[in-house]
């Protein structure tokens, strides 16, 4: 193996073995990781192939530096993981960016039964005033992204799935810049397809909010 490819091969197990170390230990928040010169002594390894565990550990959200204290574990967020993960993963690609879409698609069409069943009348008000402000900034000329990720997020709330949840907001936190000048053409489409899933919660009626929900996701960005 060459130098690169063995420190990145003990970065790996730097990594795993923190990562151990953590569990094993029940490290809560705010619990300190032992020193970089007590971490090099039990793991073998360099201060540098230390270093860039750490570092690897603090870009997902595990661990952060504190000046004065030393490195401590983070509360674990999945919000966090997935949209790091996804932003470097993207990276401007068109077809990640589409495969992702579809990835949405698939996760709002496959729990709809369950988001309709779980729905509450403060929700349907909310999803309706949700509505009403995208119905309102379309005709001022206004784009509403915060108001349709707002929109979608209120309608799986109630499942308190927070994995799901988490994976929603990342995609919303990528697709929000993401070709604006293309998807005018389809947004006052979608300021109806809102408007219509709306109107079907409000008369309880779960077969037509299964085909506004699959309308609403049978044209622009994701065909």
């Amino acid at each position: 193996l060459t130098d690169i490819a063995k420190n990145e091969k003990l970065y790996i197990h730097a990594f795993q073995e923190i990562r151990s170390y953590i569990l094993n230990n029940h490290l809560l928040p705010g619990d300190l990781l032992p020193t970089e010169q007590q971490l090099c002594a039990q793991l073998g390894v360099s201060r540098n192939v230390l270093r860039e565990a750490i570092k690897s550990m603090e870009l997902m959200g595990m661990v952060r530096a504190r000046p004065g204290r030393g490195t401590e574990v983070r509360e674990f967020s999945l919000d966090f993981i997935f949209q790091n993960v996804l932003f470097f993963h993207m990276n401007g690609q068109e077809k990640h960016v589409r495969e992702m879409f579809s990835i949405r698609k698939a996760l709002e069409l496959s729990f709809m039964r369950q988001a309709f069943d779980a729905m509450t009348r403060e929700d349907i008000q909310r999803l309706r005033a949700c509505a009403n402000r995208i119905r309102e900034r379309w005709e001022n000329g206004e784009m509403f992204e915060e108001e349709d990720r707002e929109f979608h997020m209120t309608l799986f709330r109630r499942l308190n799935n927070s994995v799901l949840n988490s994976m929603l907001e990342a995609i919303w936190a990528v697709d929000k810049n993401f070709r604006l000048e293309a998807k005018m053409p389809h947004l006052s489409g979608t300021v109806e397809k809102h408007e219509r899933i709306v109107e079907a919660l409000e008369q309880y009626d779960y077969l037509a909010f299964a085909q506004a929900m699959t309308a609403h996701y049978s044209s622009g960005k994701y065909t």
